[in-house]
């Protein structure tokens, strides 16, 4: 059985609620379901954004010189809709 996976964000203005975001949940499942899509579920996918460190220099004669930085990963949450295909 096929799955696709496709990332799932809604854009709702302040004050707008649960309802816009879910409209758009909607629209998503019924156009993968005009190409055979089933949907599946919603879920999280937990990834490590990485951005890399910076070497350090030396300088002239240690003048100028300046420390290198570490790399910073952090945790961040994506959600992507699920859906199958019998």
């Amino acid at each position: 059985m096929p799955y696709k996976v496709i990332p799932f964000k809604a854009n709702i203005v302040a004050g707008e609620g649960a309802a816009n975001a879910a409209s758009q949940l909607e629209q998503m499942v019924n156009q993968q379901a005009t190409q055979g899509w089933a949907f599946h579920s919603l879920e999280t996918l937990e990834t490590n954004v990485t951005t890399p460190g910076q070497p350090g220099t030396s300088g002239c004669i240690g003048i100028g010189a300046t420390p290198a930085t570490p790399a910073v990963s952090k945790s961040t949450p994506y959600y992507v809709a699920v859906f199958n295909k019998d």
